[in-house]
């Protein structure tokens, strides 16, 4: 029966509240910029999707470079820290569904002992008082007259007195009283007016996990670029260790030429002693270039959690320019990560402004207990308050929150200036390091020819051991110099799509035949 009652109670405060529920959150945007729309509970199963698919590198063969980046992305305990940081965000936000009544069950069981002394001197003096009254023939005469038959009484009261039966009334009477207790009771609370509290408490923790959302982009990114910069610098010093290996097996044979050229009489022990000390130097050389790529491998073995990597991907530069600046400039707008975090601190910054106007609004709500024992009692009512003086200064907190309002839209209209200027200064890198490499082709091919002429001219006698050597050194020198463009050119591109926020198209930039 009581249970039939309470829930009709129950059912009749929802319905009362959600008739007031009609506020939607509300939705700021910061214009011109449109950032697209996160489903984030799909981005929460696509990161648990990730953690299922994580596979390990086979090292025995050479690695290329989309092995590679999924093998970082996946096994990076600083993108897992990441993650999970915008995931338990995420599920707190989705978790303050605040409009919903609350609903609660309590009861409590136990035993109480009271004790208490009563003070009779009072009622003994009104007794005295009594009896003398009664003992009035005049008194009891009236008395006769209005209760005839409480003259026996008072008669019977009066010998059994005068015989000493009566008892006495103790000065003080001690009273004890000990017992077992228990009640239940169900309660219910809904919010009907807050004056927009809910909403922005709900739309601040929506910002803080939006900011945390960044983070999980912007951390990717930075293992990309790290992952770029190593795997790189390893095919940069692999190649240059080819070129001084060259380098060194034909200054071995101009040494060789010399000394053979110097039992002929053909050349002086001078030049003979400057072939011997340019073997050496191309030996330290290639001894130098070996240390830096060993260095490079043990960085490369660190990021990627193996030993003796192989690399598949080699060093590569686009023969045609890239898109125009602007296409570059429009994906920044669009896809840079400053922007989303700004915009999550706007909408924060939104709801504590909306959050500093509630604070002079009243607050409604309803609420309802019931009783569930033998009697069901139960109440139910509303509840108002609104707060007319407080200790807290309510204007200058609103003041405060419209100035971090003024301060996030400041910071978004210089980070879209200095964007453009970045993206711009990133897209002339890229464009200068292609161009500077096709130039230093044409200076290698030249080179080429010029050390078959000194060749040639050295074992006619023409040319010098020196000359020769200069000539071999100034291609070393192109080749090496190609090389670091190559990894620059790669850097430089690296730079440019992490500017627009799609460090991860990296690999589409790649030719085809180097992917696999």
């Amino acid at each position: 029966m009581y249970s039939k009652k309470m829930w009709g109670l129950l059912g009749a405060i929802i319905l009362t509240g959600c008739h007031f529920q009609t506020t939607e959150p509300s939705q700021d945007v910061i214009s011109p910029v449109a950032t697209p729309k996160v489903n984030n509970q799909k981005a929460l199963s696509q990161v648990d999707e990730t953690a299922v698919k994580i596979k390990a590198l086979d090292f025995s063969k050479p690695v290329n470079f989309q092995q590679a980046a999924d093998y970082v992305l996946q096994h990076s305990d600083k993108l897992l820290a990441a993650q999970t940081g915008w995931q338990a965000s995420q599920l707190q936000a989705d978790s303050l569904d605040l409009h919903q009544p609350m609903v609660m069950i309590g009861g409590m069981v136990g035993r109480y002992n009271v004790e208490t002394d009563i003070n009779t001197a009072g009622l003994t003096e009104r007794l005295d008082s009594y009896k003398k009254l009664l003992s009035n023939p005049q008194m009891l005469g009236k008395l006769q007259q209005i209760a005839p038959n409480m003259i026996g009484n008072i008669a019977e009261l009066q010998k059994l007195s005068s015989l000493g039966i009566m008892p006495e009334i103790p000065s003080n009477i001690h009273l004890q009283k000990q017992d077992n207790f228990s009640n239940a009771h169900l309660m219910a609370l809904l919010p009907l007016y807050t004056g927009g509290r809910i909403n922005a408490i709900q739309e601040f923790a929506q910002g803080r996990a939006d900011a945390n959302a960044t983070e999980v982009v912007t951390t990717k990114e930075e293992l990309l670029k790290t992952l770029i910069k190593r795997y790189f610098q390893v095919q940069l010093a692999e190649r240059v260790v080819k070129v001084r290996e060259v380098a060194l097996k034909s200054v071995k044979g101009h040494s060789h030429s010399a000394k053979r050229m110097q039992q002929l009489g053909m050349i002086s022990k001078v030049q003979r002693l400057q072939a011997v000390a340019a073997l050496s130097d191309a030996e330290f050389q290639l001894d130098k270039a070996k240390d830096n790529l060993r260095l490079a491998q043990r960085a490369l073995n660190s990021l990627l959690q193996g030993k003796n990597i192989n690399t598949a991907t080699t060093l590569f530069v686009k023969k045609h320019k890239l898109a125009p600046l602007s296409t570059f400039q429009t994906k920044a707008q669009a896809h840079y990560p400053i922007f989303a975090q700004i915009k999550a601190k706007r909408k924060q910054a939104k709801a504590m402004e909306q959050l500093s106007d509630a604070a002079w609004k009243p607050s409604v709500a309803a609420f309802g207990s019931y009783q569930l024992d033998k009697d069901h009692n139960w109440v139910v009512g509303i509840n108002a308050r609104w707060t007319l003086h407080s200790s807290v200064d309510r204007s200058k907190i609103q003041q405060a929150a419209q100035m971090t309002l003024r301060q996030v839209d400041a910071i978004y209209r210089q980070v879209e200036k200095d964007i453009n200027l970045l993206v711009e200064k990133n897209w002339l890198a890229v464009d200068d390091t292609r161009q500077r490499y096709q130039s230093l082709a044409k200076e290698e091919t030249l080179a080429q020819q010029v050390l078959k002429l000194h060749r040639a001219g050295f074992k006619e006698g023409i040319n010098t051991v020196i000359e020769l050597n200069d000539a071999q050194a100034k291609l070393v020198k192109i080749q090496t110099e190609r090389a670091n463009v190559a990894y620059e050119y790669v850097i430089a591109l690296a730079e440019l799509l992490e500017s627009t926020g799609n460090l991860h198209t990296f690999v589409d930039y790649i030719p085809t035949s180097l992917k696999h």
